[in-house]
C-alpha cells in the first residue's frame, strides 16, 4: 500500500474510533448497601469477595473538558422540583413547614397541591438527554491522543471482600488512590472501566471526594531498577 493511502487509512481509522467513543452511552454508578455492582440494561452483577475490591477508575481529565457537561458529552435535564426533592409540586416539605409556622397550617395545606409552574406537575414533560450544545457532543475542546493519556490511578469503591471489609480503612463510596499497575481490569461493555484490586493496595484514601467528579491528577509508579 503507497504511504499516501497508508496514512488516509490510518486517519480514517482514527476519526471512525473517535466517532465510536463519542456515540458511546456513558453509564451512571449508583451505590447502594447490596455490595452489589450492577448496570443499568446489563444482566450481569459483581461482588467482591475475600480481600478483594472493586473500584471504578475515575475517567481521564486533561483539563480541556467541556465546563458545561464536565466531559460527559450529554447535558440531562430535570425540572427544578426533581433536583430539589418535591417531585409535581411546587414546595418542599422544608417550605410547608415554613409556611405552616408563619400563616398556619390551612394556608399550608392550600399550597401543599400547587403544582411546580415549570413543568405544571408533570416533570416527564420537560425531562431532556440531549448531545452538549456547548461542545456539540464532543465532551472537550482539545482532542487528546490515546497515546499521551496515563490511566488514572483514583476511583471509587464499588463493593468490598469479607476480609477487605475486616481490614480496610475506606469503605464503600471511598475515592481512593492505588498505583498505575495495582490489580487487573474487569472489561464490561457497559461503560463503565472497572478494576480489580487487593484491599492493600489502596496508598490513601482521597477526602472531598464527593465534591469531585474525577480526581485531577495521575500518579506515576517509580521505575523498577
Amino acid at each position: 500500500m503507497p504511504i499516501d493511502s497508508a496514512v488516509a487509512a490510518s486517519v480514517e481509522l482514527a476519526e471512525r474510533q473517535e466517532r465510536e467513543r463519542v456515540e458511546k452511552p456513558v453509564q451512571e454508578v449508583v451505590l447502594d448497601d447490596s455490595n452489589i455492582v450492577s448496570f443499568a440494561d446489563y444482566p450481569y452483577t459483581f461482588r467482591a469477595v475475600n480481600e478483594k475490591i472493586l473500584v471504578s477508575i475515575d475517567i481521564f481529565k486533561s483539563g480541556y473538558e467541556c465546563r458545561e457537561c464536565k466531559g460527559k458529552k450529554r447535558i440531562k435535564y430535570q425540572c427544578a422540583c426533581v433536583r430539589e426533592g418535591h417531585s409535581g409540586y411546587k414546595y418542599s416539605r422544608e417550605q410547608l413547614d415554613s409556611i405552616t409556622e408563619s400563616l398556619g397550617l390551612d394556608v399550608a395545606a392550600a399550597r401543599e397541591k400547587i403544582p411546580c409552574p415549570e413543568c405544571q406537575g408533570a416533570p416527564g414533560s420537560v425531562e431532556r438527554d440531549e448531545s452538549c450544545p456547548s461542545c456539540k457532543g464532543i465532551g472537550h475542546l482539545v482532542i487528546i491522543p490515546e497515546s499521551a493519556k496515563n490511566l488514572p490511578t483514583t476511583g471509587v469503591v464499588l463493593s468490598m471482600g469479607k476480609k477487605a471489609k475486616e481490614n480496610a480503612e475506606y469503605h464503600i463510596g471511598d475515592r481512593v488512590l492505588f498505583g498505575q499497575h495495582a490489580g487487573s481490569f474487569i472489561p464490561t461493555q457497559a461503560g463503565i472501566l472497572l478494576k480489580q484490586l487487593d484491599w492493600y493496595q489502596v496508598y490513601s484514601v482521597i477526602g472531598g471526594a464527593d465534591r469531585m467528579g474525577a480526581f485531577d491528577f495521575i500518579l506515576r509508579d517509580e521505575p523498577t531498577v
